[in-house]
C-alpha cells in the first residue's frame, strides 16, 4: 500500500516566502507573454523565453524550493485518477478526430465532467458518512450565514466562460434560448457559493474543517459518475452536439478511468475486499483500513483479504476492449455502446459488492448503496436500449419512390 507516492519539493533545501513565489510566477508569465512578440522576429529566441523559465520554475519547485503550503503530498489515488484522465483524453480525442468533432470539445467536455465528477462524488460521500466527520465547531453547513460581496467574485464566473467560448466558437447569442436558462442557473449558484464561501472564511473559527483536512480521501464512485456524466450532457447540449454520438464515444473511456481510480483505490488500501484463502488475497499493512476495520494491534498487518480493488480494474479494463470493439463491429444505432456500458457495469458492480469487506451503509435490508443504484442503472439502461433498438432505423425504411420523369420535347429540326 502507498497511499502517498512521494512529497514536493523532493529535497527541500530551499524555503521561499510569499513574495518570491509571487514574484517569480509575475516574471514567468510576462516571459511567456512576451514570447509570441520575440517569436515574430527570432523563431529560437521566442520558444526559448517559453521553455526555458518554465523548465527551470517546474524542475526548481519539483526538486528544491518549498513554497509556503509547506510541502506537497502527491497521493496515489489522485496521481492514478490524472493518468487516467490523461490517457482517456487522448484516446477520445483521437476517436473523435474522424466523425468531424473538434478536439477542444472533447478536452473540455472531459475536464468539466471530471470537475463535477468529483464534486459530486465527495458530496455522495459526505451524505452517507457525514457521521465520520465530527469534530470541534458548528458544521460548515449548520447555518444560513452569508456575504454578499462573495457574489462578486464567483458570480462573474460562468459568465465569463460563456462569453469566451461564443467569442472563439463564432455563434450566434438568442436571448430567449435554454442555453441563457442554464447560465442564469449557474450564475445564480456560483454567486451563492461565492457569498457561502466568503462568509465561512470570514468566521473560518466557528466551523468545524475536518472535511477539509481529509479532503484527498472519501469519495463515492456513483455520486461521481451521476454528477459527472449529468454536467457532461448539459455541457454537449449547450454546444449543439448530438448526446448519443458523444455518448457511444465515451462509454469505453469512462471504463479506462474507472480502470485506472481502482488502481488508486488498491495503492490507498480502501474499497477492499472480505476474508480470504485464496491465492488472489493479499495482506494490507497496519496503518491500511483493512488492519483498522479488523481491530488489529499496533504494527500488525490485516489477515488476507480479497483485493476487489483489482479485480475491479481487470473488469473495467475488459469492458474498455469490448466496448471498443463493439463500437467498431456491432453498433446499429447511436446511444446503445452507452447503454451497454451502463448494463456491463451495473450487474458486475452488483455482484462484487458481496465481496467488499470495508464498512458502507446498508439499504433495503442486506444490499449496500451502491448495489441498489446498480439494479436501477441495470434495469434502465436493459430497458432504453431495448427501446432504442426496437425502433426502426432510418437505413432500414423502404426508400421513397423516385420522381417520376417527365418526357422532354423532342429536338426541333430546321
Amino acid at each position: 500500500m502507498f497511499p502517498t507516492l512521494f512529497q514536493l519539493p523532493l529535497w527541500p533545501a530551499l524555503k521561499a516566502s510569499w513574495p518570491v513565489v509571487i514574484g517569480l510566477v509575475v516574471v514567468l508569465f510576462a516571459l511567456v507573454s512576451a514570447a509570441p512578440h520575440v517569436q515574430k522576429k527570432n523563431a529560437l529566441l521566442g520558444k526559448l523565453l517559453v521553455y526555458l523559465p518554465t523548465a527551470a520554475f517546474v524542475t526548481a519547485f519539483v526538486a528544491f524550493v518549498e513554497t509556503p503550503f509547506g510541502r506537497l503530498p502527491i497521493n496515489s489515488y489522485g496521481f492514478a485518477i490524472m493518468v487516467g484522465f490523461l490517457l482517456c483524453s487522448w484516446i477520445a480525442v483521437k476517436r473523435a478526430k474522424p466523425l468531424g468533432i473538434p478536439s477542444d470539445f472533447v478536452l473540455d467536455l472531459g475536464i468539466i465532467s471530471m470537475i463535477a465528477g468529483i464534486i459530486g462524488a465527495k458530496i455522495n460521500y459526505l451524505l452517507q458518512y457525514s457521521h465520520e466527520l465530527k469534530g470541534s465547531g458548528k458544521s460548515l453547513w449548520g447555518d444560513m450565514g452569508l456575504n454578499p460581496w462573495g457574489a462578486l467574485i464567483l458570480g462573474p464566473i460562468p459568465f465569463a466562460f460563456w462569453f469566451y467560448r461564443m467569442k472563439t466558437s463564432g455563434q450566434k447569442v438568442h436571448l430567449y434560448s435554454w442555453q441563457n436558462g442554464v447560465l442564469l442557473v449557474l450564475t445564480l449558484f456560483f454567486a451563492f457559493a461565492g457569498t457561502r464561501g466568503l462568509y465561512i472564511y470570514q468566521n473560518s473559527q466557528e466551523f468545524n474543517w475536518e472535511l477539509f483536512k481529509r479532503w484527498q480521501s472519501g469519495f463515492v464512485l456513483y455520486g461521481g459518475l451521476i454528477a459527472g456524466i449529468a454536467a457532461g450532457i448539459l455541457y454537449i447540449k449547450m454546444r449543439g452536439q448530438s448526446v448519443s454520438i458523444i455518448a457511444d464515444l465515451a462509454a469505453p473511456s469512462i471504463m479506462l478511468a474507472l480502470a485506472f481510480g481502482r488502481i488508486g483505490c488498491f495503492l490507498n488500501g480502501c474499497c477492499h475486499g472480505v476474508r480470504g484463502n485464496a491465492f488472489t488475497c493479499i495482506r494490507f499493512p497496519a496503518d491500511s483500513p483493512a488492519a483498522r476495520e479488523q481491530h488489529k494491534g499496533w504494527n500488525e498487518p490485516s489477515d488476507p483479504v480479497h483485493p476487489t480493488q483489482l479485480y475491479e480494474t481487470a473488469a473495467t479494463l475488459a469492458f474498455f476492449f469490448f466496448l471498443t470493439w463493439y463500437y467498431k463491429k456491432k453498433r446499429k444505432v447511436n446511444g446503445e455502446v452507452f447503454l451497454l456500458m451502463g448494463m456491463l457495469y451495473g450487474a458486475w458492480r452488483f455482484l462484487i459488492e458481496f465481496a467488499r469487506g470495508d464498512e458502507r451503509p446498508q439499504w433495503l435490508g442486506e444490499l449496500s448503496y451502491s448495489q441498489v443504484v446498480s439494479m436501477a442503472v441495470f434495469v434502465v439502461s436493459g430497458v432504453w436500449m431495448f427501446l432504442l433498438r426496437s425502433r426502426p432505423r432510418v437505413e432500414d425504411a423502404a426508400p421513397p419512390p423516385p420522381p417520376p420523369v417527365e418526357p422532354t420535347a423532342p429536338p426541333k429540326t430546321a
